[in-house]
């Protein structure tokens, strides 16, 4: 036995039925395909309902948002991962500029400033061991762990980013809104 697709009409739209058929041709033949298909897929073959129309099933609507949200959840994986290697040092605020608005720069500016004298007072503390030792520190790239992104209205998205930095886990919110065909971060916290 093999099935056969029989197309059925309804005043709405067509219906693909499956039904089991007798093999009238080899099945070696050259020019036919053979597809088998497994038991429980021929039993639960679709069927007209008794009142001729389409059993309901649900429908997924298209997310509007979906391409953007993609966008954004790239842009704040990097601009996240970028604005903690500020903070450690090792990149310019600067090179950021394109996609922080001027609140964003100088606050990130203000902490990554804090943070190097911070740093600077560490090791001097710790300045002789290092000279003993002959021990040079190297600066780990952070690594992305999730981004999380929601749109909150059209052309606006706030996005969470969890990050790893040397020895512990950062928290960022972003928000991120559409200025002149550009995705700008209005809002940013770093934890």
């Amino acid at each position: 036995m093999s099935t056969a697709a029989i197309p059925r009409t309804t005043a709405e739209s067509t219906v693909l039925v499956v039904k089991p058929v007798p093999l009238l041709e080899p099945l070696d033949e050259p020019g036919g395909t053979v597809v088998k298909m497994p038991s429980r897929i021929r039993q639960g073959t679709a069927q007209l309902s008794p009142a001729g129309t389409v059993p309901a099933t649900k429908v997924q609507a298209l997310d509007p948002e979906a391409a953007e949200r993609a966008t954004v959840a790239a842009m704040s994986g990097r601009i996240a991962q970028s604005a903690v290697e500020v903070l450690n040092g090792v990149r310019s605020v600067h090179q950021l500029s394109r996609w922080l608005d001027a609140r964003c720069m100088s606050s990130l500016t203000t902490r990554a400033r804090l943070h190097a004298e911070a740093c600077k007072a560490v090791a001097r503390r710790g300045s002789h061991e290092a000279l003993e030792n002959n021990v040079h520190l190297l600066h780990p790239q952070p690594v992305v762990h999730s981004v999380h992104c929601s749109c909150i209205s059209p052309g606006i998205f706030e996005t969470a980013v969890v990050i790893a930095d040397r020895t512990r886990f950062r928290a960022m919110a972003m928000r991120f809104e559409l200025s002149h065909g550009l995705w700008k971060v209005t809002a940013l916290r770093i934890g």
